[in-house]
């Protein structure tokens, strides 16, 4: 038993991201968004080769629990005249090889990624043309921004 004067207890680290057996990952899916929107969210399957194709359209990738093997995934993005927005958990590396033409392509960290050399590792290639791509690392346990507003308001 713990008694109230006991040290407290030792910090865990965050657990790794969940991965599957090779067996149990595809290897190729995609998704198609023209004018119109596409999104992936909650609890899906990430394969080797994840094809994206927006034109004058939105897709919107969720990989906070996306279920993926060990080692590299690939997201293949063509964005024309649309927008491709990807939201990573900072327990996956990732890296952007993505280029714009009159557009953006941009990775914004909100939290630093993990630099374990074993944890998954998604790289994300492409291009945006008149179009945008950006890949978000964010901490999905992090208050919102309305989360944060209740705060500074009631403690005023």
């Amino acid at each position: 038993m713990n008694s109230p004067t006991s040290s407290p207890p030792a910090v865990v680290p965050a657990p790794a991201h969940p991965t599957l057996t090779p067996n149990q990952v595809p290897q190729r899916r995609g998704a198609v968004a023209v004018l119109s929107h596409t999104r992936r969210d909650a609890d899906w399957v990430l394969p080797r080769l994840f094809r994206v194709f927006a034109f004058w359209g939105n897709v919107e990738l969720d990989l906070t629990n996306v279920l993926l093997g060990a080692g590299t995934s690939v997201v293949e993005i063509r964005c024309i005249m649309a927008s491709v927005e990807i939201i990573v958990p900072p327990d996956l590396r990732v890296e952007s090889e993505v280029d714009a033409v009159l557009g953006s392509a941009e990775v914004r960290r909100e939290v630093a990624s993990t630099n374990a050399s074993d944890a998954p590792l998604v790289r994300i290639t492409g291009s945006a043309v008149l179009g945008s791509i950006e890949i978000k690392v964010v901490d999905p346990n992090a208050p919102s921004l309305l989360e944060k507003l209740r705060r500074k308001f009631a403690g005023a």
